[in-house]
């Protein structure tokens, strides 16, 4: 009895653990549930790809030196070389032997490409090597302010524009959207306010403001270089929230050998993959003046981005860690029937005839034009003239027979048969 009972223990207790395994494994969520979406914080992004502390401590120098001049009136100091400079800063002889000069201008584009905030901050930079009175080596670094924007008071009033203009594109949008829509709204949006500069090809003193983001954002410019579309998208980006980040490309050789980039575009991070966007290209210059709107470069992949008739490659010079583009799920085909079904959708409006102008210019066209009337004018007047000799020549070809009636004549003048 005791080993019928003592059984039947072992048998449930056999039965419990097998059916907590069982539930245990079912409860258990499979390797595609536990994955999970990567974190990008893009206000940052150039920043985290640094994985050397020197390179982080020099970023963060100048970052915070350059967040207290963005927000103070403090006027940038003209120097005897021509130029104003924001602010100077010492770096340690330990992380300069890391970064070194090349190092120096990795970091300052860093900066600049993850706060587009900073209009008025010139990429070019000045450093030497320096001895503290205790004998210690460090380097100084200036960092140069844009001529037009040293005046710390007009510097303040065009920051103010930006956070406010920033802001109304931002609170504009619905805040339940999902990331592509408020993504998409913003790039039409944007394109539909300004215009691109299309006079500017190089950056001088007068017209620096068309390649940062104030040439969007500034009512007294309301244009800008492709430069400035990237940095302007990116800010009212980082104001949804929504991870973007800025790059550069499609380098050039210039006549004394350098190479320059003639590109900027921005690329999104929606549900774990990352879309490229280029506004500059979705709002291309037209010769006749209209203003248009399309989405080539909306959501697109890398791939694609390298094989358009306009192409884009990241510059060889451009920051390291610039991820490749493969989103396709929120691509514009693939949510042009729910942007049309929330009644939100805008059609392009660049059509054929547009883009025969833009390539071959309103003078050429209208000459050909002219040309090819001149030709069916000429045909028609050939038509008509060859169809006139036509008549001419069928009516001489024409042979009238003469019939003889002197016979009959005579037998007419015969007396009639008595």
């Amino acid at each position: 009895m005791k080993r019928r009972i003592l059984l039947l223990i072992l048998t449930m207790l056999l039965l419990l653990s097998c059916s907590t395994l069982s539930f245990a494994a079912s409860a258990e969520p499979s390797a595609s549930e536990t994955k999970e979406t990567e974190t990008i914080d893009a206000k940052t992004y150039y920043y985290d790809r640094f994985d050397n502390d020197a390179y982080r401590n020099v970023y963060e120098q100048i970052n915070q030196a350059a967040y207290n001049f963005h927000n103070s009136t403090t006027n940038g100091e003209y120097q005897d070389d021509g130029y104003y400079a924001a602010f100077s800063l010492s770096v340690s002889k330990k992380d300069w032997d890391v970064i070194g000069a090349t190092g120096l201008d990795k970091v300052v584009k860093a900066v600049l490409a993850d706060h587009p905030e900073y209009f008025w901050m010139s990429a070019d930079h000045i450093y030497e090597s320096s001895t503290s009175e205790s004998g210690l080596t460090y380097y100084l670094v200036t960092i140069k302010c844009y001529d037009i924007y040293a005046n710390g008071t007009s510097r303040q009033v065009a920051k103010n524009n930006m956070e406010i203009t920033i802001g109304n594109y931002g609170t504009s949008i619905e805040a339940a959207l999902p990331d592509y829509i408020k993504a998409y709204l913003v790039h039409n949006a944007i394109i539909e306010d300004v215009y691109y500069k299309t006079d500017v090809t190089e950056m001088n003193t007068e017209n620096v403001w068309a390649f940062t983001a104030d040439g969007i954002f500034n009512s007294k410019y309301k244009s800008a270089v492709s430069f400035g579309y990237a940095k302007a998208f990116k800010a009212v980006m980082d104001y949804l929230n929504i991870p973007c980040i800025y790059v550069e490309g499609n380098d050039v050789e210039n006549e004394d050998g350098n190479k320059k980039t003639t590109e900027a575009w921005n690329q999104i991070y929606i549900s774990g993959e990352w879309y490229l966007i280029d506004l500059a290209f979705d709002d291309p210059e037209t010769t006749t003046g209209k203003d248009v709107l399309t989405y080539d470069y909306f959501n697109i992949t890398s791939e694609k981005a390298s094989g358009m008739a306009k192409p884009l490659k990241v510059s060889d010079s451009w920051l390291p860690g610039v991820p490749e583009c493969k989103g396709t799920e929120f691509s514009l085909a693939k949510i042009q029937s729910e942007l049309e079904n929330s009644d939100i959708w805008q059609k392009s409006n660049y059509n054929f005839i547009d883009k025969i102008f833009d390539k071959y210019g309103v003078s050429v066209v209208l000459i050909s034009i002219g040309v090819i009337l001149i030709l069916i004018v000429l045909l028609i007047k050939n038509i008509h003239k060859r169809n006139k000799n036509k008549k001419k020549e069928k009516i001489k070809r024409t042979k009238t027979k003469v019939i003889d009636q002197s016979e009959l004549d005579e037998h007419l003048r015969k007396p009639p048969l008595s």
